[in-house]
C-alpha cells in the first residue's frame, strides 16, 4: 500500500463505514462534500477531508465510531438544543429567531445558531433563562423581595415605596439587585433600614387589634370586607372597622389622624394606621377608667 492509499479510502469503504447504500455514497461524492482523488483510475476519498466533513454534519453516523458533528456542536446549537437549554418549545425558538433577527446557518437543511450569536442574544435579554441561571435566580429571590412586596409588607402604596427607595437619605441604604428584569431589595438591607427608622411598621406586626375588630363586625357588614390580612382598606371598609362615618374618616385623614394613600382615584387607609388609631383609643379608654 503506497502513501496515497494510507491517506485515502475507496468509495465502497466509505459506504461500509457509514452503513449507506451505493447510490447514497455516490450522491455524497457527487455533491463534493469532501475531497476525492483518482488513484490508478479509481476514485478515492481523502480521509482528512472526510473526517472534517463528518465532524461538521449530524445526518450520517459511522457504523462503528464516534458520533458525528463534534466540531459543529462545539461552535453552534441546533434549534432543539436551544429549546432544551431554555426550557421552551422549538416553535418558540423559531419565533425568537424571527423576532430578534438571530443569524442562522443551515446544515443538511437544518438551521443552527452559532454559540457566540446565541450568547450575545442571551445577555441582551432576561426573559429566558438557562437551568443554571434559573437556579441562581431562585437563590437570589430567596434573599430579596420586589418593591411591590415591600409595599405590601409595610402596608403602603407602590408609589410610596419607589419614593422611599429613591430618597436622597436612603441612597446606598437599600441594596437593589435585578433578577429576571425585576428590581429587588435584599432582605438584609431592608432589615438594616427597618431597624434604624421609626416611621414605618410591618403590617404583619400590626394585625391583632384589627383582627379583633373584624371579628366583631356583623355578617351582613363583613361582606364588604376582604380577608383579615389586607394591607389597606377603602374608606367604606374603614367606617365599618372603627365605627365612624365616611365624613369622619375623611376628616381624620385631613387632620393627619389617619394616613390616607391615593391608589389611582381611590383613597385607602393603611392597616398600620388603623391599628395605631385603635390602639390609641384603647389607651385613652383605659386612662378614663382610672
Amino acid at each position: 500500500m503506497n502513501n496515497r492509499d494510507k491517506t485515502t479510502m475507496s468509495v465502497s469503504e466509505m459506504r461500509q463505514m457509514l452503513g449507506i447504500k451505493k447510490t447514497d455514497s455516490y450522491w455524497l461524492v457527487h455533491r463534493q462534500l469532501f475531497e476525492t482523488v483518482l488513484v490508478a483510475g479509481k476514485m478515492r476519498v481523502v480521509l482528512e477531508s472526510f473526517e472534517h466533513w463528518y465532524a461538521n454534519q449530524v445526518k450520517y453516523k459511522k457504523v462503528a465510531g464516534p458520533p458525528p458533528g463534534a466540531e459543529l456542536r462545539a461552535y453552534s446549537y441546533s434549534i432543539p438544543e436551544i429549546a432544551t437549554l431554555l426550557g421552551i418549545s422549538d416553535s418558540t425558538v423559531y419565533e425568537i429567531i424571527k423576532r430578534d433577527k438571530l443569524e442562522t446557518f443551515e446544515v443538511a437543511s437544518w438551521r443552527r445558531v452559532r454559540k457566540d450569536v446565541f450568547e450575545a442574544w442571551y445577555k441582551s435579554q432576561r426573559k429566558y433563562r438557562t437551568p443554571e441561571d434559573r437556579q441562581r435566580d431562585a437563590e437570589r429571590e430567596n434573599t430579596s423581595m420586589t418593591l411591590p412586596q415591600m409595599a405590601r409588607l409595610l402596608g403602603i402604596s407602590r408609589e410610596e415605596v419607589y419614593s422611599l427607595v429613591r430618597r436622597k437619605r436612603n441612597r446606598g441604604v437599600f441594596e437593589i439587585i435585578t433578577v429576571v428584569d425585576k428590581k429587588r431589595v435584599t432582605l438584609d438591607s431592608f432589615e438594616r433600614w427597618y431597624q434604624r427608622q421609626d416611621c414605618y411598621q410591618k403590617v404583619t406586626e400590626q394585625t391583632s387589634g384589627l383582627d379583633k375588630e373584624l371579628e366583631e363586625v356583623d355578617d351582613s357588614e363583613r361582606t364588604v370586607l376582604l380577608d383579615a390580612d389586607k394591607m389597606s382598606f377603602t374608606v367604606k371598609e374603614a367606617t365599618l372597622l372603627i365605627g365612624a362615618t365616611t365624613r369622619e374618616i375623611y376628616k381624620m385623614i385631613e387632620d393627619d389622624i389617619l394616613e390616607g394613600i391615593r391608589v389611582g382615584k381611590m383613597v385607602r387607609i393603611r392597616r398600620a394606621a388603623l391599628e395605631w388609631w385603635l390602639s390609641s383609643q384603647d389607651n385613652a379608654y383605659e386612662k378614663e377608667e382610672r
